[in-house]
């Protein structure tokens, strides 16, 4: 069997914690936080194909976010509404952090992201800043599971699937890859105690 060389590690649900597998749970608070209706929000993200085209970077987050506001009649900007996003969503696994600084060679963070927050994935939080690239689906214009995904990781890396560990949450992300013949770790609450064996540590 081939020797690994790069370990691509999801962001949200593995490096990052989604409470309870909720995403978005600080949605809940934003009447109290922003005076912001949680109701008006969810009609933002439940619009259909919202998330596809940010993920994929089909539409800018901040102009649909502007769009939202003005048609809602908020009184917040979009910026000052991203940044209270992008901070509320920053909830570190400091273990699987801590994981992540403990492994040997190369390292990338592999996430279904726009760029906006791809950026502060990759500036301002401790993941970010020890791996050598994150990979985002807003940047490239495919997203996991699509194939085109992992092709872009095999690209830049320069290296062959069979090459590749991809630590992932997500069953059918896991098994796109494989399916190319990546190696593969599904995380999760059942199987997160065996992660530091397969790293080596």
């Amino acid at each position: 069997m081939s020797e690994i060389e790069l370990v691509a590690w999801d962001f949200d649900g593995v490096l990052n914690v989604n409470p309870g597998g909720k995403v978005f749970p600080w949605v809940a608070n934003l009447d109290r936080d922003l005076g912001v209706p949680s109701a008006a929000f969810r009609r933002f993200l439940d619009r259909p194909g919202q998330a596809r085209d940010v993920l994929r970077g089909e539409a800018d987050l901040l102009e649909r976010l502007t769009a939202w506001i003005e048609a809602e009649r908020l009184d917040i900007s979009a910026q000052a509404f991203l940044d209270h996003w992008l901070a509320a969503d920053d909830r570190p696994d400091e273990e699987a952090v801590d994981w992540l600084a403990a492994q040997d060679g190369r390292r990338m963070i592999v996430t279904n992201n726009p760029p906006g927050r791809a950026r502060y994935i990759a500036e301002r939080t401790r993941a970010g800043a020890l791996v050598e690239k994150v990979v985002a689906s807003g940047e490239i214009g495919a997203a996991k599971p699509d194939p085109g995904f992992f092709a872009h990781v095999e690209r830049v890396s320069g290296l062959s699937p069979d090459r590749i560990l991809l630590i992932d949450d997500s069953t059918g992300n896991v098994a796109a890859a494989a399916a190319r013949g990546w190696r593969v770790f599904r995380f999760g609450p059942d199987t997160r105690a065996l992660l530091p064996k397969v790293l080596g540590i």
